[in-house]
């Protein structure tokens, strides 16, 4: 069984890690990687971006495996004295300054806790919500069958349980805890939350547009399996109410406040050590 997906959801919140920051997630050749040594890596993702590996196991065993193969080549570089060529060395320094300078840029454009407050972001929203336009989206829940080594006993199963579910549509979320291979929508009774229409792989969009409210499709096959997809709710396209993008506005209010901060900041240094370009000299450097 391959324990990576099971490991990496654990940071991501969807249940708690069976093993501690040191639990050895796979080995490069004679070195051992590690949850430590893996986390970092998602922490740098955006949140949306953690969320779509959360939803798609196979896409976070695909980042955890090319998390694997650059340490190989790290390996491999490392052994071969890559980093200690003179050149190796000066470009690891640019790198080592490049992130001083964002990371103390970070530092000091960071906005208050505060901000910004609910007025703030009503206002903002009255301002732009003519362009505030969301697309047609699905609330989905889904039983997740995966194929395997064996495809035609995953479709077996898949067929059985939407007989099971024709004549008892009410128990979806309890054969989904019991049933679906999706073991992080399978925790929450195969909630998937709410999806974008362009979000939704084509042939799962296509097997949802033609259901209503309530309704459940049949086996849907996938690249890895079957789904079973159950559709909770249906919102058009259309005008994003405040409730649906507030997190979004207060996120861009907060970036551009920083922005300001950094900026500002930048501005008070350069008034302390102007700087000059000596436009004559430029062509010595071509």
């Amino acid at each position: 069984m391959n324990l990576l997906p099971t490991i990496v959801l654990a940071f991501l919140g969807l249940f708690p890690a069976a093993g501690t920051a040191d639990t050895v997630v796979a080995k490069v050749g004679q070195r051992e990687v590690t949850v430590s040594d893996v986390k970092p890596f998602l922490d740098a993702l955006a949140p949306a971006d953690r969320a779509a590996l959360a939803a798609d196991k196979e896409a976070l065993a695909g980042f955890v495996r090319s998390i694997l193969v650059r340490q190989a080549v790290l390996q491999d570089a490392t052994g071969a004295g890559w980093d200690k060529k003179p050149e190796t060395v000066a470009g690891l320094e640019r790198l080592r300054d490049q992130y001083l300078v964002e990371s103390y840029l970070a530092e000091v454009g960071k906005v208050p806790d505060g901000f910004p407050s609910d007025e703030e972001i009503e206002k903002a929203y009255e301002a732009e919500k003519e362009r505030l336009q969301l697309p047609r989206r699905y609330k989905l829940s889904q039983i997740f069958i995966a194929q395997g080594e064996d495809k035609e006993a995953a479709r077996k199963k898949a067929a059985e349980l939407s007989g099971t579910l024709k004549d008892e549509p009410g128990e979806f979320a309890a054969l989904a805890k019991r049933n679906s291979d999706d073991t992080a929508s399978a925790a929450r009774g195969g909630d998937l939350g709410w999806l974008a229409a362009e979000d939704i792989t084509p042939a799962i969009r296509t097997a949802v547009a033609g259901l209503s409210k309530g309704q459940i499709s049949a086996p849907v096959e996938g690249r890895s399996g079957f789904h079973l997809l159950m559709v909770e709710d249906i919102r058009p396209a259309g005008p994003a109410s405040l409730e649906e993008v507030k997190d979004q506005l207060a996120a861009a209010l907060r970036n551009q406040r920083a922005a300001l901060n950094r900026e500002s900041h930048v501005a008070s240094l350069l008034q302390k050590n102007p700087v000059s370009v000596n436009e004559l000299a430029l062509d010595s450097l071509k």
